[in-house]
């Protein structure tokens, strides 16, 4: 990247962000009246010049440029006004102090700046960045979209004691503004040029030709460090400084969430447009100290600013060198054009507002907003319409309260929303044999009647985290299975984390089920993560134990199959001429075909066959049990488990090729071998039997590979499923 390409990065995020640079000292004169005129140009000097400076020193990330933005610096102002009140003084009719209340409330404020700032350089060597990033999104929109209204309710107030040429210049600048952008998006080189300079400059040009008087002396003010914080300090000797921390500590606390909250909004924004990578905690080590001086120089907050980051990227500004070509920047506009800011007139003053205000809106929300309107359809699918709702009222609790309020109810209601989900979701809900299937190989009418029966077996996986949240949905649980349920499988192996709460529920739901006389089948408990659950499932008694899902999903299905007594004869032994290897075959080329075979006794663990050991035929199962397992014999992943009435082996018959897999007797086993010696001798003598068999072997195969894929599916699908849960919802979008 070279140098021209960083310093117009460098100049468009400088003019991009010039409107946030110029904030602190818009609305000190608007919300503290004229005498903090003096405070809000030093606080915007100091807050342009020396913070992104030294969160650059900090090993800030460089592209993530930062500014005062509306949402922290309200904040702040709430506690300049705050604690000027708490100290017994009183604002006047335009809702501005006496200089003698402003110099204790902003060293009060300071104070609480201080304390806010390095409770987020704390969070940054705690490493509870990973923690802040995952700050719901309803919540950023709503703050957003309350202070775009704060902004409005302003402009109009100032409006509203101003003439009517201050009201045509509001609205010039606005038109401007948005004008010229419009124009930008079809016009290339006009891209270079910032819509918020055109702006400014339409603006400064109507007040000149309604009002010249306003623009034609600037003040005559230096920068001698008069509102420097900690100058400012000594004079709350004479007040109660306790009570006043006490009064102000819920103020800090907000202020320093919401400045986590501002720099993670973008850094997200550039993580998802531009692959940029940022360390949350070193960031938060940055924003907090860079702040803490910003606290002791008189400064206010600045934070991620997401119109400067976005503008210097897109230009070309990638590295240091654009950041700190940045800061430069800065520092000449402002020591340049000081003097002038202060007499900026209540029409250019309101149109910068009616500007911000446009831009802090959040525009998924808007778009949500105007299609409700113009469907007049007020219900939306899921999390995004309860994503919206809950940016609604943020976003009027900000407007019509204040946004401490709004800060605390927005983080109440999106933990409330998000702990719904946990307890409807993360302890999922009864499922049944319709959904879930074993790796046992069954025979069609063995699969006609487990559908049959579907509900005579439910399925109950605990994923995730069980904790207090939602360990009470376990006795829901218990309430609402199926009353023909007979067996239950209940899998803890996808379980991460459990506390007390969590064990005791599950424990409640495994007795009050048993104490039903269900029989209840536990699986995973050695793949669960967290050992205080394992121990006490494991000593429970009267509970089936199984290794894990697959083989408790098969015990069920065999209780099932046991209890319907036309298919409880397959699950002990089925002869040998009603095999599916035998179907339509008459009973003559049944017995010729018998008559080839040779009968094997195995016992229980031992193989049938090797995993790359040479093809010896067909093996029909008469008795007993046998697993196709991808390892050895101590493997607990299955391909495959067939009984009686099946066969397997058969793919030497196709391919003549090695095994691809061991297989284990699970129980003493009783079958036919039917070598590849003796089918090549049946296609001599009985040329229409061996065809008849290899079209049973066709239609077998094909019916495993459709069971196979519909069980791989509907594992998929609970896969999915169980990771779009456990990704809530931090962030639901509108």
């Amino acid at each position: 990247m070279n140098f021209r390409s960083e310093l117009r990065g460098a100049v468009e995020a400088t003019l991009h962000g010039l409107i946030n640079v110029l904030s602190p000292l818009l609305l000190f004169l608007v919300l503290l009246g004229p005498q903090a005129l003096g405070a809000g140009l030093w606080a915007t000097v100091v807050t342009g010049i020396a913070v992104p400076a030294v969160a650059l020193l900090l090993r800030g990330h460089p592209s993530l440029l930062s500014s005062a933005r509306i949402a922290s610096l309200a904040v702040y102002i709430g506690l300049v006004v705050q604690l000027c009140l708490a100290m017994g003084f009183t604002a006047d009719v335009a809702g501005g102090f006496a200089l003698s209340a402003l110099v204790p409330g902003l060293a009060a404020a300071g104070v609480m700046f201080l304390l806010a700032s390095a409770m987020v350089t704390a969070a940054g060597l705690l490493k509870f960045g990973n923690v802040f990033k995952m700050i719901p999104t309803p919540v950023t929109a709503g703050i957003s979209n309350g202070i775009a209204l704060v902004l409005a309710s302003l402009a109009l107030q100032q409006l509203a004691r101003g003439s009517w040429g201050s009201v045509l210049t509001a609205f010039a600048v606005l038109a401007c503004y948005f004008a010229w952008s419009f124009v930008q998006r079809r016009v290339a080189w006009l891209s270079g040029v910032p819509a918020i300079a055109v702006a400014a400059l339409a603006g400064v040009g109507l007040t000149w030709m309604l009002v010249p008087a306003t623009v034609a002396h600037p003040v005559n003010m230096s920068f001698d460090g008069a509102w420097v914080s900690a100058r400012l300090w000594p004079s709350l000797a004479e007040h109660h400084f306790l009570r006043l921390m006490g009064i102000g500590l819920p103020g800090a606390a907000t202020l320093a969430f919401v400045m986590i909250l501002e720099t993670f909004t973008t850094a997200a924004a550039m993580e998802t447009r531009f692959g940029v990578r940022v360390d949350p905690n070193r960031e938060l080590v940055a924003l907090g100290g860079s702040n803490m001086v910003s606290a002791v120089l008189g400064g206010v907050p600045s934070t991620g600013s997401i119109i400067r980051s976005l503008a210097g990227w897109l230009q070309g500004g990638r590295t240091m060198t654009a950041a700190v070509l940045g800061v430069a920047l800065t520092s000449v506009l402002l020591l340049l054009l000081g003097n002038w800011l202060l007499i900026l007139p209540a029409g250019l003053v309101a149109g910068f507002f009616l500007v911000q205000a446009g831009l802090s809106v959040n525009q998924p929300f808007m778009r949500r907003l105007t299609s409700m309107l113009r469907t007049r359809q007020w219900r939306g699918e899921g999390a995004q319409d309860l994503g919206f709702w809950i940016a609604l009222v943020i976003a009027l609790t900000t407007f019509l309260g204040n946004l401490i309020w709004a800060c605390c109810l927005g983080v109440g209601l999106s933990c409330l929303a998000v702990l719904r989900r946990v307890s409807g979701n993360l302890t999922a809900e009864w499922a049944y044999l319709n959904l879930y299937r074993s790796r046992r190989v069954r025979s069609y009418g063995e699969i006609m009647a487990l559908e049959r029966l579907a509900r005579r077996a439910a399925v109950l996986r605990l994923t995730g985290h069980l904790f207090f949240g939602n360990s009470m949905r376990l006795t829901e649980l218990a309430v609402e299975l199926d009353d023909q349920t007979m067996a239950v499988v209940i899998d803890v192996s996808q379980t991460h984390d459990v506390d007390q709460s969590g064990v005791d529920a599950a424990v409640w739901l495994v007795r009050t089920l048993a104490a039903r006389n269900l029989r209840v089948i536990l699986t995973g408990l050695g793949q669960t993560r967290s050992d205080l659950l394992r121990a006490p499932l494991q000593a429970m008694h009267g509970v089936v134990q199984c290794v894990d899902l697959d083989r408790g999903l098969e015990r069920c299905e065999d209780l099932v199959l046991m209890n319907a007594t036309v298919m409880a004869e397959t699950l002990q032994s089925l002869p040998l001429d009603r095999n599916a290897l035998m179907q339509n075959l008459s009973d003559d080329e049944v017995t010729e075909v018998l008559m080839l075979g040779e009968y094997r006794d195995v016992g229980k663990g031992d193989a049938l066959f090797q995993k790359d050991g040479s093809a010896d035929g067909v093996w029909l199962l008469e008795s007993g049990v046998v697993s196709i397992l991808a390892g050895n014999a101590g493997a607990t992943t299955r391909l495959a488990t067939f009984g009686p009435g099946q066969f397997l082996g058969e793919m030497s018959v196709i391919d003549g090729q090695t095994r691809s897999a061991t297989a284990y007797a699970d129980v003493p086993v009783r079958a036919l071998l039917l070598s590849s010696e003796a089918i090549a001798s049946l296609e001599q003598r009985l040329p229409a039997a061996a065809l008849t068999i290899t079209r049973n072997i066709a239609r077998e195969l094909s019916h495993r590979v459709r069971y196979a894929s519909a069980l791989w599916a509907d594992e998929a699908n609970d896969v999915a499923s169980v990771w779009s849960n456990s990704a809530l919802s931090s962030h639901s979008q509108f």
